[in-house]
């Protein structure tokens, strides 16, 4: 058990933030994650996290990719689902986990699209808010 696996889902994205020292990337796949949802409880996910305390008293936080990628390979985090896509995203934002985007976004919910679209647009540093069409998704 590490000291992140008692933190609330609150005090633990506190943590990750301080932990991406404003890169827009890191910031970007802690963004994501808080706004899926279903990661921050995750206990298999916070095994891999590593992190300490700053100069100022405060707890930061930060994933450890490569053995999250391998844990996915080797079937860790269960079966591929629309969560464990999100996940993949968000790890490939925030450090050495590259993804194939046809195979990793193929048949994800318009919601799931729209979070890792606007995901996309703040690891380039752009403060937009993406607006999801209603629709057949073909406009």
């Amino acid at each position: 058990m590490n000291a992140f696996s008692s933190l609330s889902s609150d005090r633990f994205v506190d943590a990750l933030r301080r932990g991406t020292d404003a890169m827009w990337s890191l910031d970007a796949a802690v963004w994501l994650l808080e706004r899926h949802g279903a990661w921050l409880e995750s206990p298999e996910l916070r095994n891999f996290v590593q992190g300490g305390v700053d100069e100022d008293g405060e707890m930061w936080a930060g994933f450890d990719v490569r053995p999250i990628r391998e844990a996915i390979d080797s079937g860790g985090f269960g079966e591929w689902r629309e969560d464990l896509a999100v996940l993949m995203v968000a790890m490939s934002l925030y450090g050495d986990f590259p993804i194939a985007l046809r195979y990793t976004c193929e048949n994800l919910s318009l919601e799931n699209l729209a979070l890792i679209s606007e995901a996309l647009f703040k690891a380039c540093g752009y403060k937009v808010r993406l607006a999801v069409a209603a629709g057949d998704g073909d406009s």
